[in-house]
Order: C-alpha cells, then sequence, then structure tokens
C-alpha cells in the first residue's frame, strides 16, 4: 500500500512517471506523487495537456479543464477573495446542478458542506474558514498550527452507501511551514480510486490551482503538493491499446501523434 514515484518537478512530469507505471506494471495501490512545483509546466508540458485533452474529447470524455474546474474553477476567480468567488460559483451550480448529478462538486463541497439535512440546516465554507486561520496565523493574530488545517470531501451521509459513483477525492490536509522569513503553505490529497486518463492530470492541475489561490489568499508562498491514490488504474472503459499509445506519445516523443491524427503541438485553451 506504499508506492511513492521519485519526486517530480511539474503536475505534468509527475503524471506522466506514474501513467508510464501504470502501463508498465497495472493497478498501483497507495501510489503517491511529490510534485515541487504544483503550478509549473516545463517547455513543451503544455503539448503533452493538449494531447490528453484531445483524446479525451475524442472519446466522448470531459476535458482536462472541466475535470480542473471541479476542484477549483479558476474562470470564476476574479482576485476579489473566498466570498465573492463562492457567491458566483453558487449562482452557477444552482443552474446546473440539476442536470450534471453528482459529478463534479468538489468546490461546491468545499464552499457549502450542509451542516444537516433539513432545509434550513445551513452550510460552512470550510475554504472561508480555512483562509481566515492561516492569514491570522501568517500575520501574527493567531498562533501557528502546522496541523489543523483540513477540507473534507468525503460525506458518510451522502457516500457511504453508494457503490457507484462516489467521489474520488476524499481529503485534503494543508500543511504551513514557516522558517525564518518564509512561510509556505503545502498540500496534500488523498484519493480512494484514480482513472489515470480521464481524471489525473486534470486534477493535478486543480489541485495546484487550488493551493496557489488559497496562498494568494493568505500570504503565504506555494509549497509543494502530495496525492496519494489508494487505488490507481489505466480507465477500464477505456480500450487499453489506446491508452498505451497516449501515453507513448506523451512520454518523450514530441513527433508522436495519436489515431485521431492530432499532433501534441495543437494547444489546449485557458489550460495556463
Amino acid at each position: 500500500m506504499y508506492n511513492p514515484m521519485t519526486p517530480a518537478p511539474t503536475p505534468v512530469s509527475a503524471w506522466v512517471s506514474a501513467a508510464r507505471r501504470l502501463k508498465a506494471d497495472g493497478d498501483q495501490h497507495g501510489l503517491m506523487l511529490h510534485i515541487e512545483d504544483p503550478t509549473g509546466f516545463l517547455p513543451g508540458e503544455e503539448d503533452v495537456v493538449s494531447l490528453v485533452d484531445v483524446f479525451l474529447r475524442d472519446h466522448d470524455k470531459c476535458g482536462i479543464s472541466t475535470v480542473a474546474n471541479t476542484i477549483f474553477p479558476a474562470a470564476l476567480d476574479r482576485g476579489d477573495g473566498i466570498e465573492a468567488l463562492t457567491a458566483r460559483y453558487m449562482q452557477v451550480f444552482e443552474r446546473r446542478m440539476h442536470r450534471q448529478g453528482e459529478w463534479g462538486r468538489y468546490f461546491q463541497r468545499m464552499v457549502a458542506w450542509p451542516l444537516g439535512s433539513g432545509k434550513n440546516a445551513g452550510t460552512v465554507n470550510q475554504l472561508a474558514e480555512n483562509i481566515r486561520s492561516l492569514r491570522e496565523m501568517r500575520q501574527g493574530d493567531a498562533k501557528f498550527f502546522g496541523n489543523v488545517t483540513e477540507i473534507a470531501l468525503f460525506d458518510p451521509a451522502r457516500d457511504l452507501r453508494k457503490k457507484m459513483n462516489r467521489q474520488c477525492l476524499s481529503f485534503i490536509e494543508l500543511k504551513p511551514e514557516r522558517n525564518g522569513g518564509v512561510w509556505r503553505l503545502s498540500m496534500m490529497a488523498v484519493y480512494r480510486n484514480h482513472y489515470y486518463v480521464q481524471r489525473s492530470l486534470g486534477n493535478l492541475i486543480g489541485l495546484g490551482r487550488l493551493l496557489q489561490f488559497i496562498a494568494r489568499e493568505t500570504g503565504f508562498d506555494v509549497g509543494t503538493l502530495t496525492i496519494q491514490s489508494t487505488h490507481a488504474c489505466l480507465d477500464p472503459d477505456l480500450q487499453r491499446a489506446d491508452v498505451a499509445a497516449l501515453i507513448t506519445a506523451c512520454d518523450g516523443r514530441p513527433e508522436a501523434t495519436i489515431d485521431n491524427g492530432q499532433r501534441i503541438g495543437q494547444r489546449l485553451a485557458g489550460v495556463r
């Protein structure tokens, strides 16, 4: 249950290495990624994201931006704080909730966790509370604690009895650090299950954006991102040969193409 990958500089490089392992060795339990720069891109990595996005859309799956937005809706961020972002997000969520089903509600669970089952039970904004607490610690208005900042995603009341279509992201831990005059905020996320083609790359990008947002709102520098997938696999509902060809094309071969004829130079609008 402990399969750590070599630390990677960026989300894309971490994804490529893990996908390569899954291709070679099959399903993994306890697969752990550690990313030094959760918002960074090395030269050529935007092309890898574009290739995966084209592949997903050609196979009638959600694109990279859609998956990333379930964790952090970057297009709605205007730089005016968590409360304003929450208000904009909930307006969109209320319009779409009846047709999107249960999938894609991670950010909603972060900002509107139900306090009870009744209509008037109310909600708690986990992100707003954590941002307030971290900001007070950073400004010296509260005692520094490095081990009390958590975001719950798994809800026994909603999820425990479901065997299919359950949330995969279970828990996020934020770890503030102070070292002299340097204040850093790192993140660890735990997934109970990970489909590596349909979800993982978008998840890594979304988590990096979420960490960057929280760090910006609290005055911390962005630290590292660690992801533990208690089960990780290559998607069983995709053709194995197609998935293998995709991973090969992403794995250091900029001249490669996949069966739809799209070259990896094609860009994904709005990934950065």
